[in-house]
C-alpha cells in the first residue's frame, strides 16, 4: 500500500510505504506526480518505510515505466525506516544515482528528513 503524505512545500513529494505494493498503488501515484513534473524542473521525495512486503512485477513495471524518464528529474531522496536493509539500499541507490542525493534516516527522524530535502 502507497500513502500519499502532506509535505511543507510543494516540489516534495511524500509517501508511507506498508505492506505489498501492487500496481493499482503505484497508479495513483504516478497521476499524483505528473504535474508536479510539470511545475517543478526538480522534485524531492520522501518515503517512509515501516513495514514492507515488496513489490509485484506489474507494479514494478508500472514504476519503473514511469520513473525511469523523470529520473534526471530527481533532486533528493530521504529514506525514513528503522530496517537496516532499506537504509544500505539507500546509499548504495546513492552511489548508483550520482545526480540524486539519497541519504537514510531512522523513523524518529522523520522532521529531519524533511528539513533535509528543503535545504
Amino acid at each position: 500500500m502507497i500513502e500519499i503524505l502532506e509535505m511543507p512545500a510543494d516540489y516534495i513529494v511524500g509517501i508511507k510505504v506498508s505492506g505489498k505494493i501492487e500496481k493499482d498503488d503505484i497508479l495513483p501515484l504516478i497521476d499524483y506526480m505528473k504535474p508536479k513534473f510539470d511545475d517543478h524542473s526538480k522534485l524531492s521525495v520522501y518515503v517512509e518505510v515501516e513495514s514492507w512486503e515488496g513489490i509485484t512485477v506489474s507494479a514494478l513495471w508500472e514504476d519503473l515505466k514511469f520513473g525511469l524518464p523523470h529520473l534526471k528529474a530527481i533532486h533528493k531522496k530521504a529514506v525514513v525506516t528503522d530496517r537496516q536493509w532499506l537504509s544500505r539500499v539507500t546509499e548504495w541507490a546513492d552511489m548508483l544515482f550520482p545526480g540524486i542525493k539519497a541519504e537514510p534516516f531512522g523513523l524518529q527522524q522523520k522532521d529531519q528528513a524533511i528539513h533535509w530535502l528543503m535545504d
